[in-house]
Order: C-alpha cells, then structure tokens, then sequence
C-alpha cells in the first residue's frame, strides 16, 4: 500500500483564484507590486470622485428639483481644475513608472552571463567564455558528436 506523505511548503505558489501578486523575490518586482498598489489608489480615487460627482449632479439637477434652468454656460476655475487636475494625475503616475523603467536599465548594465549564439552551417555555435571561468562540459565538442 502506497502511504502518502504531505509536505507543506513555505515557499510562495500560486494558488487556485488568487487574487493578489506573490511575495516578490526580486526589487524589480517589489518596485513593479508598489507602482500597481499607487495605480490602483488613484483608480479608485478618480472612480469614488467621478460617481460622487455624477450621483450629485443628477440629484441637484433633476427636473423635479429645478424647473427652470441655470442660464450660465462658462465657468472659468471649473474648467481649469478640469483641465490641471488630469495632467497632475497622469504626472503622479508617470514619474514612479518612469523611475522603475530607468531601475530596469540598470540592471541590464551588469549583466551575470551573457551568451553568444552562432549559427553555423550545420550546427550552433554557443560560447558563454566573458562571465564563466571554467567550464565542465565544451558545448561546441557535444554539438559535432
């Protein structure tokens, strides 16, 4: 009879309808999680501040409660926050993302491997000789085999 041992894991996995990112293992990611929660925040913001706004607009102005209609059709300050409000949003989103693309770049400046791949006539030719000092097995030797 086959006996069935249970091992729990600490590490992180996904799960069946998981809603949330994984824990990061990386800065990258952890960058990537933080600049997901600032969008969401002015996701949310924006959407609680537009259906305000709507619920109270088609409360004020409902026929019932205004029979006769306002005659002014400018309004200066509100067409400036209209206007400024929006840029300052898209500037408070653009900077941290910014910031996390030049982060990416950086790391791609030191890079731990790097691998040239060359096509010859009939076979690959691979050399990995900058970043490794030794090599155990020659790569091109097993391709001519």
């Amino acid at each position: 009879m086959t006996s069935w041992v249970w091992v729990h894991s600490n590490a992180d996995a996904p799960t069946p309808w998981q809603m949330l990112f994984q824990d990061p293992a990386t800065a990258a990611m952890e960058g990537i999680v933080d600049l997901h929660h600032d969008i969401c925040f002015f996701l949310i913001t924006i959407l609680v501040l537009v259906l305000w706004l709507g619920a109270r607009i088609v409360y004020s102005f409902h026929h019932t409660r205004m029979p006769v209609p306002e005659r002014f059709n400018h309004h200066t300050n509100l067409e400036l926050i209209w206007a400024i409000l929006p840029s300052l949003v898209v500037t408070l989103i653009a900077l941290p993302s910014l910031t996390l693309i030049y982060t990416f770049d950086d790391l791609i400046a030191k890079p731990a491997l790097t691998v040239k791949v060359v096509g010859k006539q009939w076979y690959w030719s691979v050399e990995m000789n900058e970043h490794v000092h030794y090599s155990l097995v020659d790569i091109d030797r097993l391709m001519e085999l």
